[in-house]
């Protein structure tokens, strides 16, 4: 159970302060429209403002005063809008003072330049070493509607929606209003702008204590405390949902993010993975962004995926159709009770089945037909939500095809079935006024936002049960002692990049590795075959050369003794014809496996994150195809055979036209291993097992590479 709103929280201090000092505000700003003052006083905030300038006229009469130390009251809050080079010395002052919460608006920080970066890293240090926490610096700062507080300088609007917001930018703080025309879809704000106090995590539990919040929208363009994060959303996620936007995925994004906020982006597939495993909501758009706020105030979430369509018109059923199939989701089947209930509306020429096209019953009598066949729909269990399709036509013209009143009053007699609705005509948004004025139903700006939202309120649903389930991990079956001795003898050799060494490894790991020797020279290459079995394959080994085939430094499908002789010394031709100042250790001889499927299994740790799992299409075919998919482990066997499903190459692992399926159970088994070794062995920069070759018995590690970190 959350707390009250009474929390004695540090950032009640910034949320709801009683006493605010505004220092730096001009004398033109105490009327522009475009000013802090004016904002707050029009928010209807009624606690005291003070306004601190050395160049306005004392006025204690009306709060005015030329520094903080000629103030007699205790200060809550203060709001900073100074020049960037007296932020510091206001801040100092601020503790002088004993004010232990500042909003900094200024910009110029470690956004900017590199004077700007300095004056951040002294920030951080004076708040470090003193009892004064900032949000900022380059913010407009927090909204809060229930104690009518905001330090924005752009207008914002003043509404109770049960939704938080923290972000990166203030874009997101300037509300809906703004942007699409709305109210502000949302009661509380903060805009982390450089973050260099105030931290993301910090405002997640904030608005997870909080009994007004229900759901918590997120805009982040980087984030830097990767594993902290992790936790606290997954945590709050099993009560409270948060809906996050990730800026900055594109290359271009991820360079702009720099400049924007001296944030440092990752690669988007590790933030992915990390969201995925805290149990947040993704939005691919600010749009999307706010439908899934919205909807999660709105609606409970539904039990599946069975959606059932009503339609006005045929046309709009069938778009239905391929809107719920692409956002994996599926149509519901009606029992035969449910057709029986409305069977006397519809001719007999008329199929009564999920798409349903209303037309006709509606067009005779809209008020008894339409809520008889909705309600019977709503009652059949085998339908999860409905998407509802209708026309808005100019009113009192065609008020006999109005369903609005019956929309909102049967959505809100079952609330856990979700009504979603999709209108054309000239009216729309009379229709959608009407629709979502009690809160029960939404109109979507299309079919595809209608699917994809009811999908994503599943996930969430499956991520919650999944969090709040116990996260059953296989004991670890990796032997240690090996691997310690493999990684120290590699690191005292000063070697970042590990061969045959990454096949010991994944060996001690408990996988299986296609049998092989280490031939130093072409004199013990016969005696390294011995006990091997032809075929055989030959792989150079340098330090300098990673990638063998490019520099055709293997040779596959030796046949016999001649052949591996012959190969060993074509290998060392194009090897020296490749790159003749190399340095070769030896040759990999090395049995080659049976045919199978070839996936790859790889792992990097990401500097935010840390280690992040790969699972993808394995062989020549690995850059080519893109299919990939990523986790953060440790992973379960749950989401390992997830991992696997999720790959465009499942359905020919599984088997298809009279082929064997893989074994599979190999596949996720190796997941699980290395998701082991890379949690516990930190000095693994990167590991790349590819390919690993899944026939219908077992699996085996055919060629891997390991990257050490550097400082190891």
């Amino acid at each position: 159970m959350k707390n009250s709103s009474e929390t004695g929280h540090i950032l009640d201090l910034f949320f709801s302060p009683r006493r605010v000092a505004i220092i730096g505000l001009s004398r033109n700003a105490i009327t522009s429209p475009v000013s802090v003052l004016t904002t707050l006083k029009n928010f209807g905030y009624t606690g005291d403002i003070f306004i601190i300038n050395p160049n306005m006229e004392t006025s204690t009469e009306n709060g005015i005063y030329p520094s903080l130390d000629d103030l007699v009251e205790s200060i809550d809050l203060a709001v900073i809008i100074v020049a960037r080079d007296h932020v510091l010395d206001v801040l100092r002052a601020c503790v002088r003072n004993g004010i232990r919460a500042a909003i900094v608006i200024t910009q110029g920080f470690a956004e900017a330049d590199e004077k700007g970066k300095q004056l951040q890293t002294e920030l951080i240090a004076l708040v470090r070493d003193n009892e004064i926490r900032v949000l900022g610096p380059n913010t407009i700062g927090v909204s809060n509607a229930f104690a009518n507080f905001t330090s924005s300088f752009i207008e914002i609007h003043n509404e109770k929606t049960p939704v938080g917001i923290v972000s990166q930018s203030g874009l997101f703080l300037m509300g809906y209003n703004l942007i699409n025309n709305e109210p502000a879809g949302f009661s509380m704000a903060a805009d982390l702008g450089n973050a260099a106090d105030i931290s993301l995590v910090e405002v997640l539990d904030y608005y997870a204590e909080r009994e007004e919040i229900r759901v918590i929208q997120c805009h982040v363009e980087g984030i830097d405390q990767g594993a902290a994060f992790v936790e606290a959303a997954a945590r709050i996620s099993q009560q409270t949902p948060i809906v996050m936007l990730k800026a900055g995925r594109s290359k271009q994004g991820q360079a702009a993010v720099v400049s924007h906020s001296g944030a440092a982006a990752g690669e988007n597939e590790v933030y992915q993975a990390a969201f995925r495993k805290a149990g947040v909501i993704t939005a691919k758009d600010a749009e999307e962004l706010r439908m899934l706020s919205k909807a999660l105030t709105t609606y409970a979430l539904p039990k599946g995926r069975r959606v059932a369509i009503m339609s006005y018109s045929g046309g709009g059923a069938i778009l239905a159709i391929d809107a719920i199939e692409d956002a994996g989701l599926s149509l519901a089947r009606f029992a035969d009770s449910t057709k029986a209930k409305i069977a006397d509306l519809f001719p007999d020429w008329i199929g009564i089945d999920n798409p349903l096209d209303v037309w006709i019953p509606v067009s005779r009598d809209l008020q008894s037909s339409f809520p008889r066949i909705l309600e019977a729909i709503l009652d059949d269990d085998g339908v999860d939500a409905v998407i509802c399709i209708y026309c808005s036509y100019t009113q009192p013209k065609y008020e006999a095809y109005d369903c609005t009143a019956h929309i909102t009053k049967i959505a809100g007699k079952y609330p856990d079935k979700p009504i979603a609705c999709w209108s054309y005509g000239i009216d729309i948004a009379g229709f959608t006024k009407a629709i979502e004025a009690n809160g029960t139903a939404m109109v979507f700006p299309s079919l595809e936002a209608a699917a994809v939202t009811f999908a994503k309120l599943v996930q969430y649903r499956e991520n919650r049960d999944r969090l709040s389930a116990p996260q059953v991990v296989s004991a670890k079956v990796i032997d240690g002692s090996t691997i310690d001795a493999v990684l120290k003898r590699a690191q005292l050799g000063a070697n970042g990049y590990l061969f045959t060494e990454a096949l010991e490894v994944l060996e001690s790991c408990g996988l299986a590795v296609a049998p092989w020797r280490l031939a130093k020279t072409e004199d013990n290459l016969v005696e390294a075959a011995e006990g091997l079995t032809y075929p055989l394959c030959l792989k150079v080994v340098s330090d300098e050369i990673v990638h063998k085939s490019d520099s055709g430094g293997i040779r596959l499908g030796i046949k016999d003794q001649q052949g591996l002789v012959n190969g060993y010394r074509a290998l060392y031709a194009n090897i020296l014809q490749h790159d003749p100042a190399a340095v070769i250790n030896g040759v990999l001889v090395q049995e080659m496996a049976s045919k199978g499927k070839e996936v790859m299994i790889g792992a990097r740790r990401d500097s935010v994150f840390g280690a992040c799992l790969i699972l993808g299409t394995g062989g020549v075919y690995t850059e080519i195809f893109d299919d990939y998919t990523f986790r953060l482990p440790p992973v379960t066997e749950a989401e390992a055979v997830n991992m696997v499903e999720e790959l465009h190459l499942a359905p020919l692992l599984k088997g298809v036209r009279g082929e064997a399926p893989c074994h599979i159970p190999s596949i996720v088994e190796a997941l699980v291993k290395v998701s082991q070794l890379v949690t516990t062995y930190h000095e693994i920069a990167e590991l790349d097992i590819n390919p690993l070759i899944v026939d219908d018995r077992a699996a085996v590690v055919v060629d891997a590479r390991i990257f050490l970190n550097g400082d190891n």
